[in-house]
């Protein structure tokens, strides 16, 4: 099976980006960082002010037991191996705080965010 190209990669995730939640972006990104690095795993931890820590994981599988301690890891990407990606976490890390303040807005077709005055 051939490797996706990077613009295929990007079109989709826009495309989940325009037409559905912000965490359906953030799942899917989080896929195609497993895909695209040959991954076991990712998660992604996220503090949001007036949302709190929000862990998301590949697959949108549940964290169950826990037993990589995600819910007390600090903030930022969590990979299985190890990913030394610092933009990849970084942008990840963005994605996921927009996302989270995106789709907890009180008026889906406005435009407040929590935590900003009008």
């Amino acid at each position: 099976m051939p490797e996706p190209t990077a613009t295929l990669l990007t079109t989709s995730l826009v495309d989940v980006a325009r037409l559905g939640s912000g965490l359906g972006a953030v799942y899917r990104a989080l896929d195609l960082v497993v895909d695209r690095y040959g991954l076991d795993d990712a998660a992604l931890v996220v503090e949001v002010p007036g949302l709190g820590r929000q862990v998301l994981h590949a697959g949108r599988r549940p964290i169950g037991d826990d037993e990589t301690h995600l819910h007390d890891a600090p903030e930022g990407l969590h990979t299985q191996p190890p990913l030394d990606e610092p933009v990849v976490a970084e942008l990840l890390l963005a994605l996921g705080a927009l996302a989270l303040r995106y789709d907890a807005r009180p008026d889906p077709g406005g435009t407040a965010v929590p935590g900003e005055s009008a």
